[in-house]
């Protein structure tokens, strides 16, 4: 028995709870993160944290006690051993505070992919159970139908469910069949499958006969042989003969390809809990930290030893111990991990909350692409900021609590309460996908369903028409934006077109007989943007709607087309018999979204009862938007005029309806491969596809009856034995060449994916009308069906006056209008799109479910080549076997002596052995979602970053999420949900709960969430910011290094002094510089926007094997070096100058009793040098020690100038320009830097230095900020060359090693 609603939901929470407590699920194999270009103690160093526990923590330990110590037995004033000692314990707390801030951040990424899962799993279950008590509260009877309003099939695992009402009393009442994500299914529900589906979980044939105890596992693609049939089985069952079937026939199931009832034995969601996901690969920038990481760890111990060295070397008795031992440890702390993880952690924090912002107008379905604001934009991205930090601490439970509050607090700070301030922040992608990492370096950007690439709707292309000449070829094209009349004559005046059909196109790739009349289109307009007339009824539409979609009836969305022969008009007479006929028989046709839930009476939930809600449910008729395109070309319109509201039609009523179905065609589609499906065909899958369509209608203006039909070219003809001539208003008979033309002309079209449909009519004699007197319309339906073994026989031409009651003798006799073309286009987001990532150097890559041939021409229009090297089948071949589907070429021998491999295997085996080709194809043919994550992991092994953009609501999708380094997924299931105005829920129908869930849960592994189609065309803006940030990180970082390794040489050279009187660096000046003024100037670096040309470069692959580039390794050390040596070296000079003048101002006694007597203002190099000022440890001394720490700051600060742009030199790209943030903190340092000094020396007289050090003071910095700028060009230059190596390697078509 069918489930209710309520059971059904009861069954999915059960199983969510039950998965919620059951312990949590690793991801598969995780190897750590390594090193291999050191030596093994230094790899075993890294790889066991002793840099961390030894190098960091041990130093700060150590200096902890050295202070602790100096306080309680070292000489000098009380308060500045207790400024020390508390120094000291900020650093250790420091220390303290970046070891938990990078447990925390290990913790969060080895969560991996099943935290996410409860999380969306717990929100879920809060959310139902709060919209089913809201449901609850409303009688079911007063609930408006709100299902979901898009196509349904195993193609896109949304599957007809049978599920029996529930009542507020907690009775059961009549069911009704509706459309159920795959997801949403429980063990018990009712589903339909036809030959060709995929069943979503395990399931049996309702019933308790034979075929009832077959089970069908999860996965298995339902055929015939599933239950041990035959097509001759199949056809045996229905009526012989040409009959006329009952409007609820069992038989119509059968003729929907074999469409039976199945009893699901288990819920497709415990499944896909099960599945475990594959842990990240390690990126090229986390290499590169291990790898400097290990560096620094060397240059630590070599700092260290060599400080310690000099100072034993420098030993003397008179000076203060407990202040020089320390120096060593204050040296070498900076270039352990000290402070560098948490500035990481932060820099990677500011990296994604820069991403999320540029993502989150698309996810909140705003017409902004940015904020319009400074505030508005850093506002922001603080936002995401704190949320992303609180993400990778895993305090994700109060992550909602205080985004909530931060929105209300900034609310009042800000003039404007702008909706994006306001919106609630999307979703943090985990620490575990590293998205800053890999967004910016991504390879290859694939698409892997068909929804993501095609307009949901074919437009007319071609119209093949009988005229005086034989058969003419009228070709139709979209209205473009900017169709110059030059265009339009060239096309016109094409010679090809005023010939008969019968031409050969000599730029055709195929020399088979079939291609020898498909579709010509001028190159350059396939390549120009459709001028769309789009009429929506929801006005205020946001940006990134589905404008396609599913959703959108007739009235929503269409193409303009317009013929392109000028003279289209002679052939008006037949044209306009072809428009009325797309008009009438289009007019009162059924969408998807109509008529799909029927009722039904019967409470036993028996299979029959089911069947018979299912054929009323299959016979639902779709919308052909090309019919009306093509009928709006001729000129027809639905526009109310004085004759009616109907428009045109205004005057014809319908008598009568007739849908002819042919057992041939049943043959073929029950045999037919999934690969040979067409976009069309796959788009009514589910649905009762007739071979023909044929009505009645009356003109109410002459009282005459006329027959029109449409449908299949094999059926059509079938019924015609004459044809209009327009262009001379004649009827002759139909040749037998022509209709072989017209039949093989259709089969090309078919083979291109084109969908062709056949045009005839005929007037109905008036014995015939008698019977259509006073009918009544809604019972004047009728299935025909055509069971003749002689089905291939044209129908007799004369119709039978005996059998006036029957409906076959009808059709009989028609004459053939013409035969229409129409293929399915590209969006217009993917023609665009594609462009954009060859400009970026990131390989398209497209998988396509159906055969070459079927995917030609749609590759051809998006721009894809499809005549060299074009397309790769992923379907494997035996031994021996041809493709009959392949892309061959006329090109000489190319189709023979240049094949690309066919199937996996194949592809794996011609890149070890041939060359890598494979890898610069961008379209894959005949794939399944197996295949597909292959092919992935195929590209990954051959280090590629893949971006995959898929459909999130698809389970099956899953794997390939979680296979390729970043996902995307595109939820098309939100917009096509039905909503009330009032909101209200259904308690019988699905919940938003629900498929907001489904989206959520299948597109777990994405890091974004896009919804609609429209939004796929801002992922090129996505990419760029994931670019820029990651540069901006990337800077960030190299100015960290630079500062730490510029403290360290400063602390050095200050041991090394010339002067007899060694620099004093107080440990609170370690606490200041490495934890508070180094963060503040280089994190805001990260907020850089390192120029527009970040989409004009070629990203580097993810070569396990190389950290880095050619050289870039021994230049990145060598020059980190040489740039931290001037602001280490230069303010000892200051020092010198300043100490040597200080000390002859405030210590002249002591100078003449220790040095020399008589000094005057500008000896100062006469005191550096007295050996009796060895142990001096004075005002003096701090005084001239300050001054230089202040130049120190200020040098390191300004340098920070030449990091915002890595190659860019600061006179190209103005960097204060750039960055806000950093500019006010940079001048805030400087500042800063001289007021300490001023302050610390306030018992001096500074202003009396001589002159040339304020000029050495204020010149110093830009001195440094120069040299860094010189050392930046050798560092362009290298990183140029390897970009161009890139770029070309990126366009060449030819493999690197071909041939091998």
């Amino acid at each position: 028995v069918p489930l209710s609603w309520k059971e059904a939901r009861h069954r999915l929470k059960g199983c969510l709870e039950h998965r919620l407590a059951q312990s949590h699920v690793h991801d598969e194999t995780y190897q750590p993160d390594r090193i291999h270009e050191f030596p093994r103690f230094v790899r075993w160093w890294v790889h066991m944290n002793l840099d961390i526990y030894v190098g960091a923590f041990g130093a700060s330990l150590a200096i902890l006690a050295i202070a602790i110590l100096g306080y309680l037995y070292g000489p000098g004033e009380e308060n500045s051993r207790l400024s020390q000692l508390v120094a000291s314990i900020i650093l250790l707390s420091g220390f303290v505070i970046n070891l938990w801030v990078m447990r925390r951040r290990k913790l969060s990424a080895s969560k991996g992919s099943d935290n996410l899962k409860r999380r969306e799993i717990s929100r879920f279950l809060k959310e139902l159970s709060k919209q089913e008590d809201e449901a609850m509260g409303y009688p079911t009877e007063e609930k408006p139908d709100d299902g979901l309003n898009i196509e349904g099939s195993s193609f896109n695992d949304i599957h007809w469910v049978y599920r029996f009402r529930s009542r507020l009393d907690g009775a059961v009442s009549g069911g009704s069949w509706g459309r159920i994500p795959s997801l949403l299914l429980v063990h018990g529900d009712h589903i339909a499958m036809q030959i060709g589906d995929t069943a979503s979980a395990k399931c049996r044939l309702a019933g308790h006969g034979p075929l009832g105890m077959k089970v069908i596992a999860v996965g298995d693609r339902i055929t015939l042989d599933s239950f041990g049939e035959g097509t001759a089985s199949v056809l045996g069952t229905l009526p012989r003969g040409r009959t006329t079937l009952d409007n609820d026939s069992d038989h119509l199931l059968t003729l929907c390809n074999n469409m039976r009832i199945f009893v699901l034995l288990e819920s497709p969601l415990e499944s896909f809990l099960r599945q475990r996901n594959v842990r990240s690969r390690q990126t090229q920038a986390a290499r590169q930290l291990l790898t400097i990481r290990g560096r620094l760890a060397i240059v630590g111990v070599i700092v260290f030893v060599a400080t310690s060295a000099v100072l034993i070397g420098r030993y003397d008795e008179s000076q203060n111990l407990y202040s020089t031992v320390s120096l060593p440890f204050l040296a070498s702390i900076g270039l352990f991990p000290f402070v560098g993880p948490m500035c990481l952690v932060c820099m990677e924090a500011i990296g994604t909350a820069r991403i999320l912002a540029s993502y989150h107008p698309v996810a909140i379905r705003r017409d902004e692409i940015l904020p319009d604001s400074f505030v508005d934009t850093y506002m922001l991205v603080f936002r995401y900021f704190v949320a992303t930090i609180l993400n990778r601490l895993s305090l994700s439970d109060i992550v909602h609590e205080i985004s909530r509050k931060l929105s209300h607090l900034c609310r009042p700070l800000l003039a404007r309460g702008d909706a994006i301030r306001a919106s609630a922040l999307v979703r943090i992608p985990p620490a575990s996908l590293n998205l800053l990492e890999k967004l910016g370096v991504a390879t290859a950007f694939t698409l892997v369903d068909d929804e993501l690439v095609c307009e949901p709707h074919a437009i007319p292309q071609q119209l093949l028409i009988p005229s005086e000449k034989g058969l003419k070829l009228l070709d139709l094209c979209p209205n473009y934006e900017s169709d110059s009349d030059s265009d339009a004559n060239e096309t016109a005046t094409d010679p090809r077109k005023d010939k008969d059909v019968e031409w050969n196109d000599s730029d055709s790739e195929s020399g088979s007989g079939l291609e020898n009349h498909h579709h010509y289109i001028h190159s350059r307009r396939k390549r120009r943007r459709l001028l769309r007339r789009v009429r929506t009824k929801r006005n205020g539409r946001s940006f990134g709607a589905d404008d396609d979609s599913s959703s959108s009836s007739s009235e929503d969305l269409d193409h303009e087309v317009q013929f392109e022969d000028p003279l289209w008009w002679q052939h008006l007479p037949s044209l306009k018999c072809i428009g009325l006929a797309c008009m009438l028989i289009d007019e009162n046709d059924c969408t998807f979204s109509d008529g799909v839930r029927s009722s039904s009476d019967a409470r036993s939930g028996s299979v029959d009862a089911l069947k018979a809600d299912l054929v009323r449910l299959i016979c639902a008729e779709q919308r052909r938007m090309q019919l009306r395109s093509l009928a709006r070309c001729i000129g027809f319109s639905t526009k109310e005029t004085i004759e009616g509201e109907r428009g045109d039609i205004s005057p014809f009523s319908e008598k009568e309806r007739m849908h002819v179905i042919s057992t041939a065609r049943l043959k073929e589609s029950l045999q037919v491969d999934s690969h040979e499906i067409g976009s069309e065909e796959s788009r009514c899958w589910g649905y009762l596809r007739p071979d023909s369509s044929s009505v009645i209608v009356q003109d109410t203006r002459t009282g005459s009856y006329q027959l029109l039909t449409i449908g299949d070219p094999r059926m059509v003809t079938r019924m015609c034995h004459q044809a209009w001539q327009g262009e001379n208003a004649t009827i002759l008979p139909l040749s037998a060449h022509d209709r072989s033309t017209i039949l093989e002309t259709s089969k090309g079209w078919k083979l291109g994916d084109l969908d062709s449909t056949a045009f005839s009519y005929s007037p109905i004699p008036p014995n015939f009308a008698l019977r259509l007197h006073d009918a009544d319309p809604s019972s004047r339906k009728f299935y025909l069906l055509d069971n003749d073994p002689k089905s291939e026989s044209v129908l007799p031409s004369m119709r039978s006056k005996i059998a006036i009651e029957s409906e076959w003798p009808q059709l009989f006799n028609q004459i053939f209008l013409g035969v229409l073309g129409s293929p399915v286009i590209p969006r217009q987001e993917t023609e665009s799109l594609l462009s954009t990532l060859q400009d970026a150097g990131v390989r398209f890559v497209y998988f396509s479910p159906r055969n070459m041939r079927l995917t030609k021409e749609i590759a051809s229009q998006m721009g894809i080549d499809v005549a060299w090297n074009c397309a790769i089948s992923l379907r494997a071949l035996d031994h021996g076997e041809e493709d009959p589907h392949r892309m061959v070429s006329n090109y000489a021998d190319w189709d023979v002596n240049a094949k690309l491999p066919h199937g996996i295997e194949s592809v794996r085996q011609h890149l070890q052995e041939v060359d890598n080709v494979p890898l610069l194809v961008s379209l894959f043919t005949d794939v399944t979602k197996e295949t597909t994550m292959e092919m992935v992991r195929t590209f990954q092994d051959y280090n590629d970053t893949v971006i995959t953009v898929g459909l999130s609501h698809l389970p099956r999708n899953s794997r390939i999420f979680s296979t390729a380094d970043l996902a995307v997924g595109i939820d098309v299931l939100t917009d096509s949900f039905k909503r009330t105005p009032s909101m209200q829920c259904n308690y019988n129908a699905l919940l938003p709960s629900e498929i907001d869930f489904v989206a959520a849960i299948s597109g777990h592994l994405c890091a974004f969430q896009l919804r609609g189609v429209a939004s796929l065309a801002y992922m090129p803006t996505i990419l760029a910011h994931g670019r820029a940030s990651l540069e901006a990180a990337t800077g960030s970082a190299l100015y960290l290094i630079f500062g730490y390794l510029s403290f360290a040489f400063y602390i050095f050279c200050s041991v090394c002094s010339v002067s007899t009187t060694l620099p004093g660096v107080p440990i609170i000046w370690a606490v200041l510089y490495l934890q508070l003024l180094l963060p503040l100037i280089g994190l805001p670096i990260s907020l850089s926007d390192p120029g527009g040309d970040s989409m004009d470069r070629v990203p580097p692959k993810n070569d396990p094997t190389i950290t880095f580039g050619r050289k870039e390794g021994k230049t990145l050390s060598w020059h980190g070096i040489l740039k931290a040596i001037p602001p280490a070296v230069l303010p000892q000079v200051i020092y010198l100058i300043c100490f040597g003048e200080l000390m002859i101002q405030l210590e002249p006694v002591l100078l003449a009793s220790a040095c020399a007597p008589n000094l005057n203002a500008g000896d100062w190099f006469k005191v550096i040098r007295c050996t009796g000022l060895r142990g001096y440890s004075g005002d003096a001394r701090d005084y001239a020690s300050a001054v230089s720490f202040s130049t120190f700051v200020i040098c390191t600060t300004v340098t920070s100038a030449a990091f915002i742009h890595r190659t860019k030199s600061i006179f190209d790209e103005r960097p204060w320009r750039k960055n806000y943030v950093w500019m006010t903190l940079y001048l805030l340092v400087i500042v800063l830097a001289i007021l300490y000094v001023y302050w610390v020396t306030r018992d001096a007289d500074i202003s009396s230095q001589p002159w040339y050090c304020f000029v050495l003071y204020g010149t110093m910095p830009f001195i440094c900020l120069l040299w860094v700028e010189f050392l930046k060009r050798k560092d362009r230059a290298l990183l140029d060359r390897a970009e161009k190596l890139r770029r070309l390697q990126f366009e060449t078509r030819l493999g690197m090693w071909s041939p091998k």
